[in-house]
């Protein structure tokens, strides 16, 4: 998992954690009935998606569950900004958000804007 303290090794252990959109799905899914009004909040989020992902059959849990916390917080700025109204494929949205390499952004962690908007307009155009 690489050295979490050298420069970008946080986000390259966070990238390294693989995950699949369904998995994706699932774990915003898991948290999606707790509203984020507080840091105690966070902290419940962090706690049902490290149950999730230990249920999940993720080895070892822990970094399963900040890699999937990080992303389920890249596709909330995102979709802020970029898709206010819902008008990405579902399906494309979540397997992008898989996939995507977290970056550090002006607001945190998250994905590259317009990269990720251009992964999930050509996931939703693959003829499944």
């Amino acid at each position: 998992m690489g050295d979490l303290f050298e420069p970008e090794g946080f986000l390259a252990a966070l990238n390294a954690v693989t995950i699949t959109g369904p998995q994706m799905r699932s774990a915003v899914d898991a948290i999606a009935h707790l509203r984020v009004r507080s840091p105690a909040d966070i902290a419940a989020h962090a706690k049902l998606l490290e149950t999730f992902a230990a249920d999940y059959g993720f080895e070892p849990a822990a970094p399963a569950a900040a890699a999937l916390h990080a992303r389920a917080i890249a596709m909330d700025r995102w979709c802020q900004t970029y898709d206010p109204f819902g008008d990405s494929d579902v399906d494309a949205f979540y397997d992008a958000s898989a996939r995507a390499r977290l970056v550090d952004t002006d607001a945190g962690i998250g994905f590259e804007p317009e990269s990720f908007g251009e992964l999930v307009a050509f996931i939703a155009e693959i003829p499944w």
